[in-house]
């Protein structure tokens, strides 16, 4: 038995009470999956910031190679 906001006791059938406690509990399961799948979105997300940050990093020392070239290839001696 349990009490509502009113203060008045709301009777609840056994086999309802069980069906109630297992769907509660397939919720639970399911949010704890949910909050899984989150943190592996969440892992590969940051693997990808990582890499894309790698490329950048190499687009811009290959850049920057190339400018020496230039300027070496236009120095007079």
């Amino acid at each position: 038995m349990k009490e509502n906001k009113l203060g008045a006791p709301v009777f609840v059938k056994v086999n309802e009470y069980k069906e109630i406690l297992d769907v509660l509990d397939m919720i639970k399961a399911k949010i704890n999956e949910i909050h899984e799948t989150l943190g592996k979105i969440n892992d590969l997300r940051n693997e990808e910031d990582s890499e894309i940050s790698m490329w950048s990093n190499t687009i811009d020392e290959i850049g920057k190679r190339v400018d020496d070239i230039d300027n070496m290839m236009f120095e007079p001696e």
